[in-house]
C-alpha cells in the first residue's frame, strides 16, 4: 500500500513497532514525535484488524490528544517516565474512563465508564497512549477468542487458526504489530495460552502484584491482570508502573519490581530448574510440544543452569482450578436478566453445568484442595527455584471452534492441563515461545516461580530473549 503522497504517512510507517527503548531516544533527539508514533500504530491497526478481529474498539481523537499532549512534554524535557508516549491496548475487561466495558457481551451495558481501573489509570498517568481495547470471549469463559456478538478473532500467523484465550485479542494485536505490550488477565491460563499461540511471552504476576479493582470479581482470587509483550524488558517497564498496593484492593501486594530486568540475564544462570517430569506432560502433548521442551531443556543445560527432574500432580490440581473458574463463569452467568440470556453465548450454559447445585461441603473440599496443591508447589520450591513445563499441550487449531477437530470432548478447558493449577496457587507463570526445528507455529513453554517471586522470571525471561529473539508474525510488516 503506497502512502499516496502523504509525508507524514511515508514518514510514520512502522515507527510504533521499535523498541521503547529506540522510541525513547527518537523521543529525546526530537527525531521523532509521540503523534507520529501513535499515527503510524492506528493505522496499521486499522489494516490488520480487518483480517483479525483483534481490536474491540480504537479511539483515535482520544489516542492522538494524548500523544499531543505527550510531544510536548517530550520537547520541553519533562517526559512523565519511560512509557510517556508508549502506544497500549487494553482488554475488553478492564474500566478505562470514557470507554465502554462490553466483556465481549451483547447483553453488557454500551455505557462509557465514569472511572478507570486502578492499572489503567497508573499506565495512564505514566504517559502511556491508550489506542482502544481489544477482544474478548463472553464474559472471558473460554480458551478461544470469539463470541456470538462480536466474531472470530483470528491469529495472525494463520487467520484460519485461533490465537487462543481468553485474551486472544491482546497477543494478536501484538503478534501483528500493532502494539508492544497488551494488558490482559488470566483466570485459568488466558495470558499464557494465547501467548504460546501466537509466539509472544505472557505474563502472569503472582496475584495481587497488579490491582484488581474495581472489585469483586466474578473469578474472585484466581484471576490475575498481566501483560502480553513481545519484549521481556517492555513487560517489566509496564509491571513496574502497573504492580504496587491500591487501597482499592484489599488483597494487593506491596513488593515493588526490580529496575533493570535485562542487566539482571546475566544472574539468570544462578537459578536451579526444575523440570517437570515428563510422566505428567509427555503423553498428553504433539510432537511439536516434546521437541520444544527437549530443545529448551538441552538449551539451558549446554548454557550452565543447574536442572533437575521434579514431580507435581499438574492434572489434579488443574482438574481443582476448573471448580473456581466454572464458579466464576457461572457467577457471570447469573448476573444476566433472564430476559437478555438468549443472546448469550450458549457455550456457556454447558460450560457451567458441571458446578450447578454445587454444595458448600463440595466447594469447601475445592478450598482444601487447593490449599494442598499449592502448598505441594511451595515444598516444590523448596529444591528448586523455578519450575518447566509446557503451556499447551497443542498447537493452534482452526478458529471458531471450541477443540481441536477430532479432539475427544468440546469442553474448552480439556486442552488446557498445564496452566489453571497455578492460578489457584497464586504464582508468577510466564509462557515463552520457541520455535521447534521445522515447525512453522509456537510452542509456548511455561516457567512457574514461588509466589511474588516474579522477578526470577523476568530474569529468565531477559535471559531466554538473548538466545531465542521474540518473532511477530508477517501481518506486522503488512503496510
Amino acid at each position: 500500500m503506497s502512502s499516496n503522497g502523504n509525508p507524514l504517512r511515508a514518514r510514520t510507517q512502522m515507527l510504533h513497532q521499535l523498541s521503547f527503548e529506540k522510541i525513547r531516544a527518537l523521543y529525546a533527539s526530537g527525531e521523532v514525535s509521540p503523534v507520529e508514533v501513535t499515527y503510524s500504530a492506528l493505522r496499521h491497526a486499522e489494516n490488520v484488524n480487518l483480517s483479525i478481529n483483534a481490536l474491540a474498539m480504537l479511539d483515535h481523537d482520544r489516542a492522538l490528544r494524548a500523544a499531543a499532549q505527550s510531544q510536548t512534554r517530550w520537547r520541553l524535557g519533562r517526559p512523565l517516565g519511560p512509557l510517556d508516549g508508549m502506544p497500549v491496548t487494553v482488554k475488553d475487561f478492564a474500566a478505562v474512563k470514557g470507554w465502554p466495558t462490553r466483556r465481549g457481551s451483547a447483553v453488557s451495558s454500551g455505557e462509557p465508564q465514569a472511572t478507570s481501573t486502578v492499572f489503567v489509570q497508573r499506565l495512564l498517568n505514566a504517559g502511556m497512549i491508550p489506542l482502544g481495547k481489544t477482544r474478548a470471549p463472553e464474559f472471558n469463559w473460554k480458551t478461544v477468542t470469539d463470541s456470538p456478538a462480536y466474531g472470530i478473532t483470528r491469529n495472525p500467523w494463520n487467520i484460519q487458526l485461533t490465537p487462543g484465550g481468553s485474551s486472544g485479542g491482546c497477543a494478536a494485536a501484538v503478534s501483528a504489530g500493532v502494539v508492544r505490550v497488551s494488558m490482559g488477565s488470566d483466570a485459568g491460563g488466558s495470558v499464557r495460552i494465547p501467548s504460546s499461540f501466537t509466539g509472544l511471552i505472557g505474563f502472569k504476576p503472582s496475584f495481587g502484584r497488579i490491582p484488581a479493582s474495581p472489585l469483586p470479581s466474578a473469578f474472585s482470587q484466581v484471576v490475575h491482570t498481566g501483560p502480553i509483550g513481545a519484549s521481556m524488558r517492555e513487560i517489566a517497564e509496564v509491571m513496574r508502573v502497573a504492580a504496587g498496593p491500591s487501597g482499592k484492593d484489599w488483597t494487593s501486594f506491596t513488593g515493588s519490581i526490580k529496575d533493570d530486568v535485562q542487566a539482571l540475564s546475566d544472574d539468570a544462570k544462578r537459578l536451579t530448574i526444575g523440570v517437570l517430569d515428563a510422566s505428567r506432560w509427555s503423553a498428553s502433548s504433539c510432537e511439536e510440544v516434546r521437541r520444544g521442551m527437549s530443545d529448551t531443556i538441552a538449551l539451558i543445560e549446554s548454557s550452565g543452569f543447574n536442572v533437575e527432574t521434579v514431580d507435581f500432580d499438574v492434572a489434579a490440581a488443574t482438574a481443582t482450578a476448573l471448580i473456581f473458574y466454572r464458579v466464576g463463569c457461572e457467577t457471570s452467568l447469573r448476573g444476566v436478566p433472564q430476559a437478555e440470556q438468549s443472546k448469550v453465548d450458549p457455550g456457556l450454559f454447558d460450560f457451567v453445568k458441571p458446578v450447578e447445585g454445587l454444595k458448600l461441603f463440595d466447594f469447601l473440599e475445592a478450598c482444601r484442595l487447593r490449599d494442598l496443591y499449592a502448598n505441594a508447589l511451595a515444598e516444590l520450591f523448596d529444591r528448586v527455584d523455578v519450575l518447566m513445563l509446557p503451556t499447551m499441550p497443542i498447537l493452534p487449531f482452526e478458529a471458531g471452534r471450541l477443540s481441536p477437530e477430532g479432539w475427544h470432548s468440546n469442553d474448552p478447558m480439556s486442552w488446557n492441563p498445564f496452566t489453571p493449577a497455578f492460578n489457584i496457587a497464586q504464582v508468577p507463570a510466564m509462557s515463552y515461545p520457541v520455535w521447534p526445528e521445522g515447525s512453522t507455529l509456537p510452542v509456548g513453554i511455561q516457567f512457574v516461580a514461588p509466589r511474588y517471586c516474579d522477578d526470577r522470571l523476568m530474569t529468565l525471561g531477559a535471559w531466554l530473549e538473548q538466545q531465542i529473539p521474540i518473532r511477530l508474525s508477517p501481518l506486522a510488516y503488512t503496510l
